[in-house]
């Protein structure tokens, strides 16, 4: 094999091309061997803490792939003033041009390229800085060059807070995330992130998800370059947009991967798209490792790619504290089989998330996704994943269900929840949300309640390109991010206010109305279902009860009713699986156990089929099973113990919802001298949009917040819509609580109280 400077990837085509330059680096050892380093450049002599200073340097040695670091691996090793050593992994570089050309990014080298290390320097003082390089000939070591690093102003890398749900920087300042998705581009490439972050960080917003997989202008691993190979120019072109990013303030959760190019057949709206597996590199039919999807799971070569891509990850990206987090995945519940991979999947995230540990000196935070808002608790409990996350679409009453679904994660696994992403149901009547919400009533909502709830940052909205920036809703986040400025998340010991919500002329009682909740929107529903008569859920997730097949799932679901009056529960039984059975218990005492065959021809179902992948037959039932409540609070239990799953398309309570208070969400926080609320009229949202009702003011109502010592205190309200506070109002509290008279409630309105 000859000897070769680089092996370079730009826009997918292989180039050899030479570094060029000077003499020998100088050996540590003073012997010759190993790979040459030649012609170390820093690049700068002093830097402030925190800051990059990166090695360019040319380098000589036997290899065939420069990002295989099997063949040819090449560290920096940064001596601190206190003698400790750092290793900050070495990475290929190829220096780019952008331009835009009828709309269109058009990206070209320049010049040679050449390798570089990138660091940041954590204290103040002399380091030193030498370049390790080995491959099948040897190592080599260069002599050390000095550079000295200056005390600065920077925060420091982000942190989980101990003892909290919240995170901090290294120096203590808490970090509460205020942000949204910028996952991709489209042609303009980096141009629209020249447009985006700014506009983002002029608002007060600090934070966002961006992909670096299945994202055509960022992508380093593609069909292009092949398994194992990265496309220089698209790394070059995310510099660009972390560089952006930082100069605007905005942190960014650092997606890794995605999918979607595992999917034989990817689906938008129950339509098919595209066939990705077919371009996916590592499909052995492209030149890579895997001949089904699930061996990148299964195999030693799967995984090795992976453990590859994260080094040249780090190695690139991992100096800059504005890196909020590594996401190992986007949505890992797209994945082709996934159900019957968990167990692999565990281990995977255990193993990855250690490479990043090992990597990664700045040690920033790891985390990943579901397609859902509860994942699955086999990766969740994991304790290499440092914060939990959920993506909810399917909800339209944002204020009150959003919380709801947060303190649920945060009560499962202890750890700092997140809202990855959100959006109403994923259904073509929604799509348009520049017309349907033009004003942004649904991302106001979700924004300020889950600033308020104990959430570890607002819910990050997905529709970025195509709603946020043409409709200008940035102006939404800038009231929250002043109201946000000065609140000690991370010292305050917040804990979910308890409050109670009354009327200071109570209104005329109003009969109990039919309550119809269809199960096709929304998280699934597991656990404990709390149905609240005063203020019940506008629908349901997916109702499926699992049978034996899925042994880890089958688990009951308790439905919690309050019934003024007695009545029925009504459930509409769909699709079964197989053989289901079906149980029900009231209060622990059996009332019910039904059986739901599914076969081939006639039988008690509608309709049946024979599903070709799974083998299995499926029925369609359409079928009510009632069971009878009595008035007052009951748990209803239901439990499959059959074959396979049953499906419940419907729940209907006849008689039961009833509304005696003012029709108002409120979540709030309160800790050592300071209480947060935020109180939404109830009909200020997009459930009213779509059913073209106006949000009725309302006037009159009362807040009762306990938690509070009694005496004195000062409540301040804030303008939601401006991010104007009112001059403090002096109050006492008694024993019982702070009433608090609400201002007339058109959309929603938020306070600090103080004592």
């Amino acid at each position: 094999m000859q000897k070769t400077a680089a092996l370079m990837l730009v826009a997918g085509t292989a180039i050899l091309s030479g570094c060029g330059g000077g003499g020998p680096g100088p050996l540590a050892n003073g012997q010759p061997g190993g790979p040459d380093v030649r012609d170390i450049r820093l690049s700068a002599g002093t830097v402030p803490c925190c800051e990059r200073i990166e090695v360019t340097f040319a380098l000589t040695a036997e290899f065939a792939n420069a990002f295989d670091p099997r063949e040819i691996q090449v560290d920096g090793v940064f001596r601190s003033p206190k003698g400790k050593d750092v290793i900050m992994p070495a990475f290929l570089y190829q220096d780019c041009e952008r331009s835009l050309v009828e709309g269109q990014e058009q990206v070209k080298a320049v010049g040679v390229p050449s390798w570089k290390v990138r660091f940041s320097p954590t204290v103040p003082g002399a380091w030193q800085i030498r370049i390790k390089a080995r491959d099948k000939t040897g190592e080599s070591m260069t002599r050390p060059l000095t550079f000295t690093a200056t005390p600065s102003q920077a925060h420091g890398y982000i942190r989980r807070a101990a003892g909290t749900n919240y995170f901090r920087y290294d120096d203590g300042t808490p970090f509460f995330p205020i942000g949204e998705n910028l996952a991709w581009t489209n042609k303009r490439g980096t141009y629209n992130f020249d447009d985006w972050l700014p506009a983002a960080g002029q608002a007060g917003m600090n934070f966002a998800r961006i992909w670096l997989q299945w994202n055509e202008y960022l992508s380093i691993e593609h069909k292009g370059t092949g398994a194992g190979r990265y496309d220089l120019a698209n790394a070059w072109r995310m510099d660009h947009v972390l560089d952006t990013a930082r100069q605007n303030g905005i942190h960014v959760l650092f997606t890794c991967d995605s999918p979607e190019p595992y999917q034989k057949e990817h689906y938008w709206l129950g339509k098919l798209t595209a066939k990705p597996w077919e371009n996916c590199p590592h499909n052995a039919v492209n030149g890579g490792p895997l001949k089904d999807p699930a061996e990148f799971y299964t195999t030693e070569e799967g995984h090795r790619l992976i453990r590859q891509r994260l080094r040249y990850i780090v190695a690139r990206w991992g100096w800059d504290p504005n890196i909020f987090c590594w996401e190992l995945w986007n949505e890992l519940s797209c994945f082709p089989g996934w159900e019957k991979l968990v167990p692999e999947i565990a281990k995977w995230h255990v193993e990855m998330a250690g490479v990043l540990r090992e990597l990664d000196p700045n040690r920033h935070l790891v985390t990943t996704s579901f397609s859902n808002t509860y994942g699955h608790e086999d990766i969740w409990k994991l304790p290499e994943l440092d914060f939990v996350q959920s993506h909810s679409y399917g909800v339209l009453r944002m204020g009150r269900d959003l919380p709801r679904y947060s303190r649920d994660m945060m009560q499962r696994y202890g750890r700092p929840h997140l809202f990855g992403e959100f959006g109403p149901p994923l259904r073509a009547e929604y799509m348009d949300l520049r017309q349907l919400d033009p004003d942004g009533v649904h991302l106001h909502n979700a924004i300020w309640s889950t600033a308020l709830c104990g959430t570890a940052g607002t819910a990050l909205s997905w529709w970025w390109d195509n709603y946020v920036h043409p409709n200008n809703l940035y102006r939404l986040y800038t009231p929250l991010a002043r109201f946000c400025r000065d609140v000690p998340w991370t010292t305050a010991d917040f804990k979910p206010a308890q409050a109670s919500l009354s009327c200071i002329v109570p209104p005329e009682p109003a009969p109990p109305q039919d309550l119809t909740l269809e199960c096709k929107d929304g998280p699934q529903v597991v656990g404990t279902l709390v149905i609240d008569s005063a203020d019940p859920p506008d629908g349901l997730g997916r109702f499926y009860l699992y049978g034996r097949a899925q042994k880890d799932q089958q688990n009951p679901i308790t439905i919690e009713l309050n019934r003024a009056e007695p009545g029925p529960l009504v459930l509409r039984i769909g699709r079964v699986w197989i053989h289901g059975i079906l149980n029900i218990k009231l209060d622990g005492t059996q009332l019910l156990c039904q059986e739901f065959p599914a076969g081939e021809g006639k039988g008690p179902w509608a309709h049946s089929e024979f599903n070709q992948e799974w083998k299995i037959w499926g029925a369609d039932y359409d079928k009510d099973v009632v069971v009878d409540i009595p008035a007052g609070k009951h748990q209803v239990e239901l439990y499959n113990a059959g074959a396979d799953g049953i499906t419940i398309d419907r729940l209907t309570l006849p008689r039961y919802a009833a509304y005696p208070g003012p029709k108002i969400n409120g979540v709030g926080l309160v800790g050592k001298h300071l209480a947060l609320l935020w109180l939404q009229n109830r009909d200020y949202d997009i459930k009213a949009i779509v059913e073209k009702r106006e949000a009725v003011p309302i006037a009159g109502a009362r807040v009762m917040l306990q938690g509070i010592p009694a005496g004195a205190c000062t409540v301040e309200w804030w303008d939601t819509a401006t991010g104007v506070a009112s001059p403090p109002v002096r109050m006492q509290a008694t024993d019982t609580g702070l009433p608090i008279d609400l201002p007339v409630l058109s959309s929603s309105v938020a306070c600090k109280v103080r004592w």
